[in-house]
């Protein structure tokens, strides 16, 4: 009874997917792009926290990109970065402007 073999009917389990390299980067970037779009909303408690995070998105989306990724997560965090830190500098600096003006 102890000759218990096993099936031969090719069945194989299925594996685990592979990350990619800079998988892990590329979501970085995503979750900093999202979440420089939400300080950029609400930048009145978090002043310069929209271009901080923005930019901090842009290094980890390149980074990925260099180490191989190829994906939406990437291009995404990229995307919401690069808009954020573009509308949170015009936003700051019409607001400089603004202060400017009403010293004079």
């Amino acid at each position: 009874m102890d000759n218990q073999q096993q099936p031969t009917g090719g069945y194989k389990p299925p594996q685990p997917p592979t990350p990619q390299p800079g998988e892990g980067l590329a979501t970085a970037a995503m979750i900093f792009g999202i979440v420089s779009l939400v300080f950029f909303v609400i930048n009145w408690f978090i002043p310069f926290g929209e271009v901080f995070f923005g930019i901090i998105g842009i290094i980890l989306a390149t980074m990925a990109k260099k180490r191989g990724y190829v994906g939406s997560k990437n291009t995404a965090g990229l995307v919401c970065s690069i808009i954020t830190v573009i509308l949170g500098g015009i936003y700051w600096a019409a607001c400089m402007i603004i202060c400017h003006e009403m010293v004079r």
